[in-house]
């Protein structure tokens, strides 16, 4: 079965103005070659620290902005390089959930106004009962009441507000939801139910998703595959419970002995080799592996080469030395 999205080697570069005089401009390599596919009904987590270039990429994805180099295809169509007129057909089939829920939101537009705005803009055959009908059975199915259907957004809390966000997302029935850190700004028991709200919405629609987060805890319970992403590239890439038993790359490794765990006896009893040092500025990037400042496995290759995405076991590995392999 071919992917619904295919993404092969993005990258997303910005020119930005040089320092001093002469002033040489710079380019700061937001996201430097990523590749991957993903098929209906499935989620890929992408994780790692701020900065890394995860939400550059989902935009990317989406077309909100353009790529310098690579191809992204939703069911086949390109999406990379395709005019704005063109382009806006397939915005029906793409949709984002942002990561502030309040500040996503149009405090002018009251709450059935905001979730009908994309049938408006993509749907503009239906006509005005249709889209009051749609704007309802979405908002039952995301748990608004319909009463709520005049009300303001300053009106309703963090949680309702992505609920608000979601609906609105949704009722355009998309193919592909991108997920930009959706839950991080809610409380961990409001967190718990909107991941549950996107699970029984993903199994319903067959949704793809892209889940942008920081928290490793609610990537592994939304997500069937995991992208571990460092200074723009990926680093790993496998299936999530894989990736969670043994990850191949230090940078993976690193990322899951920072996550403390529940229970006081083994937290204690655990060898966990805390991340040390800052990651490296995408306007000045290191040579070779962009991890080998901060791994401590680093040889002399990882300073001189930079190592391609190659498979290993169920998934795959951008590292000269992965975990769990003899040298």
């Amino acid at each position: 079965m071919s992917p619904l999205l295919e993404v092969r080697d993005l990258q997303v570069h910005f020119r930005l103005p040089g320092d001093g005089w002469p002033a040489r401009p710079r380019t700061l390599r937001a996201v430097d070659g990523i590749g991957f596919a993903l098929e209906a009904g499935r989620t890929l987590g992408v994780v790692g620290e701020s900065g890394c270039g995860k939400s550059t990429l989902a935009r990317a994805i989406l077309g909100l902005i353009p790529a310098t180099a690579g191809t992204v295809h939703l069911r086949g169509e390109p999406v990379t390089g395709m005019e704005r007129k063109r382009l806006r057909p397939l915005r029906r089939r793409m949709q984002i959930v942002f990561q502030d829920p309040l500040a996503s939101l149009d405090p002018r537009m009251t709450l059935g106004e905001i979730i009908a705005e994309p049938l408006l803009a993509l749907r503009p055959e239906l006509n005005r009962k249709e889209r009051g009908r749609r704007v309802r059975r979405i908002m039952d199915r995301v748990g608004l009441a319909s009463g709520w259907i005049n009300r303001y957004p300053h009106e309703f809390s963090g949680g309702q507000c992505q609920r608000i966000g979601i609906a609105r997302a949704l009722v355009v029935e998309p193919d592909l939801l991108v997920c930009d850190e959706p839950v991080s700004a809610l409380d961990v028991s409001i967190q718990a139910q909107i991941v549950n709200l996107l699970m029984e919405l993903q199994r319903e629609m067959d949704l793809a998703m892209l889940f942008i987060a920081h928290d490793l805890a609610v990537v592994r319970q939304i997500s069937h595959e995991v992208m571990v992403v460092y200074l723009g590239r990926m680093a790993e890439l496998g299936p999530r419970d894989a990736l969670y038993r043994a990850p191949r790359h230090p940078y993976s490794r690193a990322l899951l002995d920072s996550v403390p765990f529940p229970d006081p006896r083994i937290e204690r009893a655990r060898r966990a080799t805390p991340l040390q040092g800052e990651p490296p500025s995408p306007l000045d990037p290191p040579s070779g592996c962009a991890f080998h400042p901060r791994c401590p496995l680093a040889r002399p290759i990882c300073r001189a080469q930079r190592p391609p995405p190659a498979r290993l076991g169920e998934g795959r590995v951008a590292c000269h030395f992965p975990l769990g392999e003899t040298s």
